[in-house]
């Protein structure tokens, strides 16, 4: 296992990109530089379509980050309260049909944001808007964001 920053990197069969990332803000922002270097080496795309893909995936890991593991909310399968924030799964593929694929999982419970700012709760509509396709899960044992790119991606 290596370890990268607070994240680390697993085998993934499908020959794509596995990770863990600890489940803080620092955490979520040194994945962005690991994530656009992974993407950089394995897909070629325009600056403006690899920069809302990065973007798109850096905004379900902040997410995850801020809001999946809220002190009490964590579900049994994570620490619990008061310790380590949990962790991150990411796993990023290409499929057979040159789609770029990308889910984002916790094993949280979300917890919203209790600011009335209006520069708050953009997230979901952000990945929306940059990615060809999303889904977002969300349970007791957490949530996952699948975001999906169809379209001018070179392999």
């Amino acid at each position: 296992m290596v370890w990268i920053s607070s994240a680390h990197r697993r085998a993934d069969p499908d020959g794509g990109l596995a990770l863990s990332v600890t489940a803080t803000p620092e955490a979520a922002f040194r994945f962005r530089q690991h994530f656009a270097q992974w993407l950089d080496a394995t897909v070629s795309v325009d600056a403006e379509r690899r920069s809302d893909i990065v973007l798109a995936v850096y905004e379900a890991v902040a997410n995850a980050a801020e809001h999946a593991y809220a002190a009490g909310t964590q579900s049994s399968s994570t620490q619990p309260s008061g310790t380590r924030p949990g962790a991150i799964e990411v796993r990023a593929r290409l499929t057979r049909e040159e789609s770029l694929e990308v889910t984002v999982t916790d094993g949280g419970r979300w917890k919203s944001d209790a600011s009335s700012s209006p520069y708050r709760g953009r997230g979901l509509a952000l990945i929306s808007a940059l990615s060809d396709a999303s889904d977002v899960t969300s349970g007791p044992d957490g949530t996952s964001v699948t975001l999906r790119w169809h379209e001018r991606l070179g392999v």
